[in-house]
């Protein structure tokens, strides 16, 4: 497998995962705009094309959240407790501008009273971009109307109308991106890079400049293709999530003993680029046709459109097992995982479903020792590894 060199274009990735505020921060002290971004439906490239730094605010799933216990309602997922927090707390005061996505309506509406309350006042301007998922014809007309609001608004932020031109260019900028990230997906299948060195690789995207960060992952991916290194001989796990992958807790634990995870159902794995957003169209046109169409989200209307993907990579002779996180804040995804796995399971592919939290020791213990007996039934039941992959 790759290894972490410092001074490497890796090692630039990996700090950028980790120092996730660093660029943006950077950005703001250089006297350029910077607008936060709160889910992955919120177009980057109309970022970008009105002039400003974007950033993707993720939550810090270990910060403790003691505003929050008290205003956020506990069936809410911690990371919209944790995202609450941060904002109560001024960890965005530095931001011009934050936009929250549909799938944190919620965190939306608590922060949009706590604000009023003024009990938030380091919260930087900031909307919902109220883009509906559903695959429906009968929604294209409210949501084209929500993406004329945020083109609007940023305009007002950059006090000049977003041009075609500019939005062409961030188009390109992220589509270069994007290819770079297949490359990365593809030799993960071929077995040169584990589960956790893509995510930070993929992951570090949503916080570098999409030239830098398309540069920096084109030098990862020559380093990788010169080195020699091959992946362990566990099981091939596809995973699909309850909640974001965020953190790399649960990879870490799955690929502990020897184990790899060759795909992600999420925008922080192997779902990351997606297709490329069109250059024969209007580009604004273009770039709704992706944010609506292409962006993996637990809103996805009808379940077919969000459960494609994940069927057709269960389908691959690369993946050997598929596993189900469903922790403990799930209030979703548990009540699909029973035909979810009998569809797995017509299709000859083995189900482990976690419902355990990989943030707590106990969680990763249990995870293991689940994913260790999966393993060991795997090898009784199957000619010896190396010869079922000849």
């Amino acid at each position: 497998m790759h290894t972490l060199k410092p001074g490497t274009a890796f090692g630039k990735l990996v700090f950028h995962y980790e120092n996730r505020l660093s660029e943006a921060r950077k950005a703001h002290a250089a006297g350029r705009r910077v607008v936060g971004r709160i889910g992955h439906t919120v177009p980057a490239e109309l970022i970008v094309a009105a002039g400003c730094t974007p950033v993707l605010i993720a939550a810090d799933l270990e910060r403790a959240t003691p505003v929050a216990d008290i205003y956020v309602d506990p069936e809410l997922p911690p990371e919209t407790r944790t995202l609450f927090e941060a904002g109560v707390a001024g960890d965005f005061e530095f931001l011009d501008y934050l936009i929250l996505s549909r799938p944190y309506d919620k965190l939306y509406y608590f922060l949009k009273e706590i604000y009023r309350l003024g009990r938030a006042p380091k919260m930087p301007p900031f909307m919902i971009f109220d883009l509906m998922q559903s695959q429906r014809e009968a929604v294209r007309a409210y949501n084209w109307g929500r993406l004329q609001a945020l083109v609007e608004r940023l305009g007002r932020l950059a006090s000049a109308p977003l041009e075609a031109d500019a939005i062409r260019f961030a188009i390109n900028l992220s589509n270069r991106a994007r290819a770079m990230q297949r490359q990365v997906a593809d030799l993960r299948q071929n077995g040169r890079i584990s589960g956790v060195d893509a995510m930070q690789a993929l992951g570090a995207g949503y916080f570098m400049h999409p030239a830098e960060y398309a540069e920096t992952l084109g030098a990862y991916i020559a380093d990788v293709k010169a080195s020699s290194a091959r992946r362990p001989s566990g099981p091939r796990i596809l995973l699909a999530t309850a909640e974001p992958l965020q953190q790399l807790m649960l990879h870490q634990t799955l690929e502990a003993d020897g184990a790899t995870v060759v795909a992600e159902d999420d925008n922080w794995g192997a779902r990351a680029p997606g297709e490329d957003i069109s250059d024969e169209s209007d580009p604004l046109v273009a770039i709704f046709d992706k944010y609506w169409r292409d962006v993996p989200t637990s809103g996805v209307y009808p379940q077919a459109a969000r459960e494609h993907w994940l069927l057709e990579q269960a389908a691959r002779a690369e993946v050997d097992v598929v596993v189900f996180y469903v922790p403990p804040s799930d209030r979703l995804m548990g009540w699909d995982i029973p035909r979810l796995t009998e569809t797995m399971r017509q299709k000859g592919k083995p189900v482990l479903t976690l419902f355990h939290d990989a943030m707590t020791e106990k969680g990763r213990n249990n995870i293991r020792q689940e994913l260790a007996a999966l393993a060991s039934s795997l090898s009784q039941n199957t000619p010896s590894t190396q010869e079922a992959r000849r």
